[in-house]
């Protein structure tokens, strides 16, 4: 077989296998719900690459039935998802903002929270997964958090094993003992 037929072949498998992955939808928002009041607040979900993050989508989708307005979307989607969330706050219909991340969209988090900061807006709260590269949180986060995988978890599991932390997070019920590193930016250590 020629290796132009192998190139071919490989090529129409690996479109085959986009096709066939499920929550593929680069671009498109998985879960928006709500609309913004005057002065709401707003979750968004980033998901890693090939938006293998099992189990944050559907945080996403418990948050958003929680009353929570949230949107579900690719890492790589966070520039226009900030310039959103900039428009939203200058309009006065968004006031408190939070950003959920896991792998590169926990790094995607650190830097839409980046870009809100360059433009004066702050964020209630950043929590990032496993998050790949090591972004510094920006000083207009009020609240940060990471989760590693510790014993037992690796890189997808820790997700399902942090989803009661995060929520607390989200919900403003309190806070986990589990997180690994905690930062709040009011100046007190929690």
């Amino acid at each position: 077989m020629s290796s132009r037929r192998v190139v071919t072949r490989g090529l129409v498998l690996v479109v085959c296998a986009f096709l066939a992955w499920p929550n593929h939808g680069y671009g498109r928002s998985h879960a928006q719900t709500g609309s913004q009041s005057p002065g709401g607040s707003h979750l968004y979900v980033l998901l890693g690459l090939g938006n293998n993050s099992p189990g944050l989508s559907e945080f996403g989708i418990r948050m958003a039935q929680r009353g929570i307005p949230t949107t579900i979307r690719n890492y790589g989607d966070w520039p226009a998802l900030a310039q959103e969330a900039i428009q939203q706050y200058n309009s006065g219909r968004l006031r408190l903002i939070m950003i959920v991340g896991h792998s590169l969209g926990g790094s995607a988090a650190v830097d839409m929270a980046a870009e809100l900061g360059r433009a004066g807006i702050p964020v209630q709260l950043v929590v990032t997964l496993d998050p790949v590269g090591g972004s510094q949180v920006p000083s207009n986060v009020r609240r940060s958090v990471n989760f590693l995988p510790r014993g037992g978890e690796d890189h997808f599991s820790v997700i399902a094993a942090h989803e009661r932390d995060m929520s607390n997070y989200v919900l403003g019920e309190g806070r986990s003992r589990s997180a690994r590193a905690v930062i709040r930016r009011s100046g007190v250590t929690p």
